[in-house]
């Protein structure tokens, strides 16, 4: 059965009936466009496999894709990833905000979602919509960038998402326009720290 929802959704003032009926949706194994303070991003529950391929079919993702784990604080995410105390002293000093931080997984996650990649992103961004999304699931997602690949740049028009999406079984959490500036990217998994990808983050180290 095909399920396609448009939830409007006011961006400072988020409706918490909207915000639950989402949660609805990503526990029955669909898949978000969730706006978050960079772009809008695709947000999937770790379990929903069915969900995860269709996100890799619109994207054109292959195995060796690099998630990111979104978690409502560090906390949660320590959880889910090996972090020493330096690499724990950096995410608390950027985080929440504008970046995404790659360290090694744990074992919570299963390898499934890894594919060959023993490493996962750590982003816990500060957009009260996603906020709120991750305070209620009580969980944290599997994202990544709502970007076509016949695009550039990410999508930040909702009207264009949802004449694309719309066949499929998502929830898109218009919010607006959203920015297009992605998160900025660094490796956490050595010594010292690389950055990946220079985005919306000021990377001050």
């Amino acid at each position: 059965m095909h399920v396609y929802e448009r939830l409007r959704l006011h961006p400072e003032r988020p409706q918490i009936r909207q915000i639950k009926r989402a949660v609805d949706l990503l526990k029955q194994g669909m898949f978000a466009i969730v706006p978050t303070e960079t772009t809008y991003a695709m947000m999937v529950l770790p379990e929903s496999l069915d969900a995860q391929s269709d996100i890799r079919q619109v994207r054109h993702l292959d195995e060796s894709h690099l998630w990111s784990l979104v978690c409502s604080g560090l906390s949660q995410a320590a959880q889910y990833v090996h972090m020493d105390n330096a690499a724990h002293r950096i995410l608390k000093r950027h985080l929440p905000g504008p970046f995404t931080f790659i360290l090694p997984a744990s074992s919570q996650l299963s390898k499934r979602v890894f594919g060959k990649r023993r490493d996962i992103g750590i982003r816990i961004p500060e957009y009260s919509i996603c906020h709120m999304l991750l305070e209620e699931l009580g969980t944290p997602l599997l994202a990544t960038s709502m970007q076509f690949p016949d695009e550039e740049f990410a999508t930040s028009d909702p009207d264009s998402l949802h004449d694309r999406l719309k066949h499929l079984n998502c929830v898109l959490m218009d919010a607006g326009w959203c920015g297009m500036t992605p998160t900025t990217i660094v490796d956490l998994c050595d010594e010292t720290p690389h950055v990946l990808r220079h985005g919306l983050g000021e990377w001050l180290f």
